[in-house]
C-alpha cells in the first residue's frame, strides 16, 4: 500500500529531473530529491514509470534526419531503456530487500518497543508499589516516631516515679530503722525492767517463804507445847493449822502459776526478738503482761499479807490461850501434879 501524499506524479517528475541531471533515478536519490515517501511506494511508482517508458512509442523524427541517425537513436533508447529497467530492478530488488529489513527492523522495534513497554509498564507498578510501600513505610516511621516519643516519654515518667519511690523507700528505711533502734531500746529497757521485777519478786517470794517457814517452825513448837495440855485447843488449833496449810498450798500453787507465767513472758520476750516487724505490737502486748504479772505479784503480796495476818491472829490466840492457861493455873494450884485428861 502506498502512502497517502507521495503521487506517481511527483515520483515521475523526480526521477525526469534526476534524469535531466544526467542521474540514474534510483529509489534513495529520489526519496532524496522529494524528502519523504516510503522506499516500497517509490519503488512502485518507478516500477510504473519505466512500463510507461518501455511503452511508449518510438520516437517521431523529422524526415530530414538520416535512417542511420534514427536507428542508431532507436538503439540507444533501447538500449538506455533496457539499462533503466536493468538499474531499476537492482534498485527495486534492494529497495525490496532494504524495505524487508526494514519491516523486521521495525517488527523487532516494535517488539522490543513492546517489551521496553512492558518493562516499562512493571517498572512503572514497581514504582507505583515501591511509592506506596514508601509512603506506608513513612506513615509506619511516623507511627513509630510517635510510639517512641510516647515510650519515651513513658519511661522518663516510670524513672521519675522509680527514683521517688527510691527515694521513699530509702526514706522509709532511714525511719524504719531509727524506729527499731528505738524499739529495741525500749525493748532492751523493758527486758532489763523485766528481769529486775522478776528478781525482786522472787527475793520477796522467797523472804515470804522464809518468813513462812519460820512461823510455822514457831507455830508447831506452840502446837507441840500446848498439846499435851490443850487437847480440845489443839485440835482447834490443828483444824486452823490445815486450813492454813491449804492456804499456804494454794499460795504455793499461785507463786508456781506465778513462775509459769514468767517463765511465759520471758518465751514471749525471745520470740519477740525475733519478730522485728511486730516489735510495737509485741511491747504493747508485754507491758500488758506486766501490768498483769505485777497485778498477780500484788495479789501474791496482798495473799502473803493475809497469811502473816492469819498468822498474827493465830499467835495472837495462842498468846490469849497461853494467858488464859496461865490464869487457870494460878486459879487451880490444887491440879498442877495431875495433868488434865480428856
Amino acid at each position: 500500500m502506498a502512502r497517502t501524499g507521495i503521487s506517481f506524479e511527483d515520483v515521475q517528475n523526480a526521477a525526469e529531473t534526476l534524469l535531466g541531471r544526467g542521474l540514474n533515478p534510483t529509489i534513495q536519490r529520489v526519496r532524496e530529491l522529494l524528502g519523504t515517501g516510503s522506499n516500497t511506494t517509490i519503488s512502485e511508482h518507478l516500477k510504473s514509470w519505466q512500463q510507461q517508458l518501455a511503452e511508449t512509442p518510438k520516437i517521431m523524427l523529422l524526415p530530414t534526419v538520416p535512417e542511420a541517425v534514427a536507428a542508431a537513436l532507436d538503439t540507444f533508447w533501447k538500449i538506455a531503456v533496457q539499462h533503466a529497467e536493468a538499474v531499476f530492478e537492482e534498485q527495486r530488488i534492494a529497495a525490496t530487500q532494504a524495505a524487508e529489513t526494514a519491516e523486521r527492523a521495525r517488527d523487532a522495534a516494535i517488539a522490543e518497543q513492546g517489551r521496553i513497554q512492558a518493562e516499562l509498564n512493571g517498572l512503572n507498578r514497581k514504582l507505583e508499589a515501591a511509592q506506596t510501600a514508601t509512603r506506608e513505610l513513612a506513615d509506619r516511621l511516623l507511627v513509630e516516631q510517635e510510639r517512641r516519643t510516647a515510650a519515651e516519654t513513658t519511661i522518663q515518667a516510670a524513672e521519675q516515679r522509680a527514683r521517688t519511690a527510691i527515694e521513699t523507700v530509702a526514706q522509709i528505711r532511714i525511719e524504719t530503722e531509727a524506729r527499731v533502734e528505738q524499739l529495741e531500746t525500749a525493748l532492751q529497757q523493758a527486758r532489763t525492767d523485766m528481769k529486775r521485777q522478776e528478781t525482786e519478786a522472787r527475793q520477796r517470794l522467797e523472804a515470804e517463804h522464809q518468813r513462812s517457814e519460820a512461823n510455822e517452825t514457831r507455830l508447831t513448837q506452840i502446837l507441840e507445847q500446848s498439846r499435851s495440855e490443850w487437847t480440845t485447843e489443839r485440835q482447834a488449833f490443828a483444824t486452823e493449822r490445815l486450813d492454813w496449810k491449804n492456804r499456804e498450798n494454794a499460795w504455793h500453787v499461785r507463786v508456781e502459776t506465778q513462775e509459769r507465767e514468767n517463765a511465759s513472758i520471758r518465751e514471749t520476750l525471745a520470740v519477740a526478738n525475733e519478730r522485728q516487724h511486730g516489735l510495737s505490737t509485741e511491747l504493747q502486748r508485754l507491758k500488758i503482761g506486766l501490768q498483769e504479772s505485777e497485778a498477780r505479784h500484788l495479789e501474791a503480796l496482798r495473799a502473803a499479807e493475809n497469811l502473816r495476818g492469819e498468822l498474827k491472829a493465830a499467835l495472837e490466840t495462842q498468846q490469849r490461850l497461853q494467858q488464859q492457861l496461865d490464869r487457870e493455873r494460878q486459879n487451880r494450884p490444887e491440879r498442877k501434879a495431875a495433868p488434865k485428861s480428856k
